[in-house]
This record gives structure tokens, C-alpha cells and sequence, in this order.
């Protein structure tokens, strides 16, 4: 069976335009022009063209298909929101916020963990002590005189060596020593 002429002109607007029903597509639309044709064509070739045809959408409003893309862009993100919002909704319309009082074994008290946190700065501050005595005894008698002179007592090193009189250069050799010796022992300690 042959299509008819206007079959084929249907078929051809079709697939050059695309029809939108302003009224169903905007809740509360109210304006005079109930039809949208996207369309790369002119409304002048659209008369032309298809002149039987675009008189059943009178009065409508002519939009680019760029305006259309932007159109299907964002129904199509409507719409994945709205799965979104139907996949993620609670079945039992609680709000967040009183999840604490119907699930409060979701809920983790501030007191446990303010404890964790305690007991995790208590652990650290053991290894801390731990590599303090362990770098402390593996100096030298003299390294560990100094270190203490320059780092507790806050003296230079060139007080230092009046008092031991000996040159300053005798006691910035054995502080850098002393000082590359806690180094290695703490390397990685202050990364954690």
C-alpha cells in the first residue's frame, strides 16, 4: 500500500521537527501558544513546506535546536534526579535528623569518639617517650651533655664552650652528631 503525499509530509516533519505541548510539558503554563516546533528551519520554510501541517499547532513558538537540546538536557536531568530522589528516599519518611531517635545504633555518642581520640593521642605520646629515652641513651656522654646545654638549658654553643673550654666548632660537631642520631631514631614518627 502507496503512502499518501500528506503521510510522507508528516513522516518528513517528523523527522526535521520535533513538537512540544507547552501546556502538558509546564505545569501551570498559561500563555496563548499552547504548541513549541523545534526546528532548524525558518518559520517562513515552515509554512512553506509544510503548510497543512503546522496549521493543526497555531499559534505556536518556534525554537532552535539548540533551545531543544537545552530543552532535552534538562528533562533528562530532571529526570535523573527524580530517580535519584525515589532510589534514595527513605522508605519510612524519617528526615536525617531524627535518625538518632529511631536508630540510635547509627548513631556514634561524641564521648566514644572523644575516647578513641584520647586514647589514640595517649598512644602516641607513649612511642613518643619511648623513642625519646631510646634516642637520648644512644648518645655519646658528651653528645648528650651538650644536647641538653643547647635544647633544655637553651644555651649557644659558644657558651657551651666556655664553660667546657673547648672551641664552639668541638660542640656544633658533636650537637649535629647528636642531632642526626634523634633524627633517624624519630624518622617517620611525626609522618603518621
Amino acid at each position: 500500500m502507496a503512502k499518501s503525499q500528506l503521510d510522507v509530509l508528516k513522516e518528513e516533519f517528523q523527522n526535521e521537527c520535533k513538537v512540544i505541548n507547552l501546556k502538558y510539558e509546564y505545569e501551570g503554563y498559561i500563555g496563548v501558544e499552547q504548541w513549541a516546533i523545534i526546528s532548524a528551519l525558518t518559520e517562513k520554510e515552515l509554512f512553506e513546506k509544510y503548510p497543512e501541517i503546522v496549521k493543526q499547532y497555531m499559534p505556536f513558538v518556534l525554537l532552535s535546536n539548540e533551545q531543544g537540546q537545552a530543552i532535552y538536557e534538562f528533562r533528562r536531568n530532571e529526570s535523573k534526579f527524580y530517580k535519584r530522589s525515589l532510589n534514595n528516599e527513605d522508605a519510612f519518611g524519617y528526615d536525617d535528623e531524627l535518625i538518632g531517635i529511631f536508630h540510635s545504633e547509627v548513631v556514634v555518642p561524641s564521648f566514644v569518639e572523644q575516647k578513641i581520640t584520647e586514647e589514640y593521642e595517649e598512644n602516641r605520646y607513649q612511642l613518643k617517650m619511648k623513642l625519646l629515652d631510646k634516642a637520648l641513651s644512644s648518645l655519646t656522654e658528651k653528645q648528650y651533655k651538650y644536647l641538653i646545654a643547647r635544647y633544655v638549658a637553651n644555651k649557644s654553643a659558644r657558651e657551651i664552650a666556655e664553660a667546657e673550654g673547648v672551641s664552639h666548632q668541638a660542640i656544633e660537631k658533636h650537637l649535629n652528631a647528636a642531632v642526626k642520631k634523634v633524627k633517624k631514631i624519630f624518622k617517620g614518627f611525626f609522618r603518621k
